[in-house]
């Protein structure tokens, strides 16, 4: 692997893990690096993102379900309004900062890489997170 190969994979792990903010699992990246060349790399990380997003939404409808239960129950409106700005929120966030992670990898050959492996890490980190 070349030095600025190098560089980039370890600059990509790096922000991966400072943006998920945990150590524990491998991230996007690592798991699709060992898929081949470019292509296949973005193959499986385009298959992690649909995945990823997937889970993210169908995590998303069932919080958004039990809201408006805990609402009727309770006749307390809010809850699922602030979800729903937490959904969109989270939307801008992850756009922002895989934008970030991808103009830090710009000059190297990874950089399409870089920010669509951050989109699937924090999209997944979001569906762990909301999960009860």
């Amino acid at each position: 692997m070349n030095a600025s190969l190098r560089c980039a994979c370890r600059l990509l792990a790096a922000t991966s893990l400072a943006a998920a903010g945990h150590a524990a699992r491998a991230g996007a990246y690592e798991d699709c690096v060992t898929a081949g060349d470019h292509s296949a790399v973005m193959q499986c990380l385009g298959s992690a993102e649909k995945q990823a997003n997937a889970e993210l939404a169908g995590v998303e409808a069932t919080l958004a379900q039990k809201a408006l239960a805990v609402e009727r129950a309770t006749g307390k409106p809010g809850i699922h309004a602030a979800l729903a700005r937490s959904v969109k929120d989270f939307a801008t966030y992850r756009a922002s900062q895989c934008a970030y992670v991808r103009e830090m990898a710009v000059r190297e050959p990874v950089a399409e890489q870089a920010g669509l492996a951050c989109r699937v890490d924090l999209t997944r980190r979001r569906a762990r997170d909301l999960r009860p």
